[in-house]
C-alpha cells in the first residue's frame, strides 16, 4: 500500500479538501457510454480529476479512471465498452425470468455479469487505494437514505450503486440491503459541492433512455420505464441554484426509445460524448465577451 493511499485511508471522508477538478458522474445504464466519449474530450483538452464521484454505471465508469487517470486509461475503457452486449450484464432467457417470477425471488437477473465486470474494471480490493480519491453511492433499501462510500470492496460498493431494484438483488452492506444509488441521488452534484471542488463537471446521462412506450410494453417495461422517469426528474433537483461554484453541465442527450438495457449503440454512444464533452469544455474555457 502507498502512503498516499494511507493518507486517504485516514481522511475522514466528509473532509472539504480543496480539489480543484471533481468528475460526477450519474447513472442511465447503457447511456454509460456516453461518459465515456465525454471524458476522452475533457481530458484530450488537459482537465484532469481531482476527484471523482460516481452513481451506478456512473460509479463504474469514475472507479476505472481512479484507478489510473491517464488519457490512455480511457482507451481501455472504450475498448470495455465495445466489447459488451446486453447478455454480459443481463444474462437470462424468457424460461429464466420466468422461473424467477414463479419463485417469488428479489430479482429477474443474476448478477454474475455485473460482478465480472466490476472485477474487469477495478483490479484492486479497496476503493480506498485508488489513485484518485472517489465517491460512490448506494441506496439502504431499510432506511431509504443514501449511504456513501469512499472504502471497501468495490465488488461489493460498485455492484450494490449499479443494481436496479428488481432487476438485481440487494447487496449486503454495513448490516443492511443496499441497491441502485440512482434511486435516491441520480447525479450527486451536491457531495462535489460538499466536498469543496473548485470546479464540477457533470456527466449526466439520465434523459433518454425511456425505452419502449407503446401497448406492446411488458411489466419489464414499465418498471424501467418508471425508473427512468424518476431518476430524469430527480436529476433535476441535483443543481444548486444559484450554485456556489462553476457547475459545468454536460449538454442533454435525447436519444428517443433507447432503452438502459440496449448496448448496441456503444460505439455511436461514445461518438455523441466526445462531441458533448468537446461543448462542455468550450463553454468553460473559451474566454467571453
Amino acid at each position: 500500500m502507498t502512503v498516499l493511499s494511507l493518507l486517504r485511508r485516514h481522511r475522514r471522508p466528509d473532509q472539504p479538501t480543496g480539489y480543484r477538478d471533481a468528475f460526477v458522474l450519474s447513472g442511465g445504464g447503457s447511456l454509460g457510454a456516453v461518459q465515456v466519449g465525454a471524458l476522452q474530450a475533457l481530458m484530450d483538452a488537459g482537465v484532469r480529476p481531482d476527484l471523482l464521484i460516481g452513481c451506478s454505471v456512473g460509479s463504474l465508469n469514475a472507479t476505472f479512471l481512479a484507478v489510473d487517470p491517464r488519457r490512455e486509461r480511457l482507451d481501455d475503457l472504450e475498448a470495455l465498452w465495445l466489447s459488451l452486449n446486453r447478455g454480459d450484464i443481463f444474462p437470462a432467457s424468457r424460461r429464466s425470468i420466468a422461473g424467477h417470477l414463479v419463485r417469488r425471488d428479489t430479482h429477474l437477473y443474476e448478477p454474475h455479469g455485473l460482478r465480472d465486470l466490476v472485477d474487469r474494471l477495478v483490479p484492486t480490493t479497496d476503493l480506498a487505494d485508488l489513485a484518485v480519491p472517489v465517491h460512490v453511492v448506494t441506496t439502504d433499501l431499510m432506511s431509504g437514505q443514501p449511504v456513501w462510500w469512499t472504502s471497501g470492496d468495490p465488488r461489493e460498493v460498485l455492484v450494490a450503486s449499479a443494481s436496479l431494484p428488481g432487476l438485481f438483488p440487494p447487496v449486503p452492506l454495513g448490516g443492511s440491503l443496499h441497491v441502485d444509488g440512482g434511486v435516491t441521488i441520480p447525479v450527486p452534484v451536491q457531495r462535489a459541492v460538499d466536498l469543496g471542488a473548485e470546479r464540477i463537471w457533470v456527466f449526466d446521462v439520465t434523459g433518454g433512455s425511456l425505452g419502449r412506450r407503446d401497448e406492446r410494453m411488458t411489466a419489464l417495461d414499465i418498471l424501467l420505464t418508471s425508473f427512468a422517469i424518476s431518476r430524469y426528474r430527480l436529476a433535476s433537483l441535483e443543481l444548486p441554484n444559484p450554485p456556489s461554484r462553476p457547475i459545468i453541465p454536460m449538454p442533454r442527450v435525447e436519444l428517443g426509445k433507447h432503452e438502459l438495457r440496449d448496448f448496441s449503440r456503444t460505439s455511436e454512444l461514445i461518438e455523441i460524448g466526445r462531441e458533448a464533452g468537446a461543448r462542455m469544455v468550450q463553454n468553460e474555457l473559451t474566454p467571453t465577451g
